[in-house]
């Protein structure tokens, strides 16, 4: 997955507040409602994402699920396991822009100019994943995706992974 960051980066140290795409997808047989009590897959550091990036990450889950109503607990007794994913993809953006005079004036066709530009952009992937620990089944999965902007200040990364996790699952649980 290259070199990280997400999302949100995601865990994201992401640019721009407001670029922050996501996605879900579920199992619409499984009962959510069932569920109450969570905890993390022990997966080390993936994709390449710092120790303060995933903690940023973490917390920020974690905040999002408490005020649902979910309580962390230990993994051999929550109802279901957390799991993220994260990676980075160098995009490219081409602006083109022209200025010039046309007509047939006399037999002299007018003339112009354009200018094309190529900006390489990092984007950041965080997947968060939400296994039924009973059946080890993925059951949820989310993705949120953002520009990394590695300018941005301490401060500014943990309200852009803040976004990202509210965004990401604002409509989690599902039903």
């Amino acid at each position: 997955m290259g070199k990280w960051f997400t999302v949100v980066g995601l865990a994201l140290a992401a640019a721009g507040c407001s670029g922050i795409s996501t996605t879900s997808d579920w199992d619409e047989t499984f009962d959510f409602s069932s569920l109450s009590t969570y905890a993390w897959m022990d997966q080390g550091l993936k994709g390449g994402v710092s120790e303060i990036m995933l903690r940023r990450m973490k917390m920020a889950v974690e905040g999002d699920l408490d005020a649902k109503g979910f309580t962390k607990a230990d993994e051999y007794t929550a109802d279901f396991m957390l799991a993220y994913h994260t990676g980075t993809q160098d995009q490219q953006q081409y602006d083109t822009y022209g200025y010039g005079a046309g007509g047939w004036w006399g037999g002299y066709w007018g003339g112009g100019m354009t200018t094309t530009t190529v900006r390489t952009y990092t984007e950041g992937t965080l997947i968060l994943d939400v296994i039924d620990r009973e059946k080890n089944e993925l059951v949820w999965r989310g993705s949120a995706t953002d520009t990394i902007d590695e300018m941005n200040s301490p401060e500014q990364r943990v309200q852009l992974v803040q976004e990202a996790v509210s965004k990401l699952l604002k409509d989690f649980p599902p039903g």
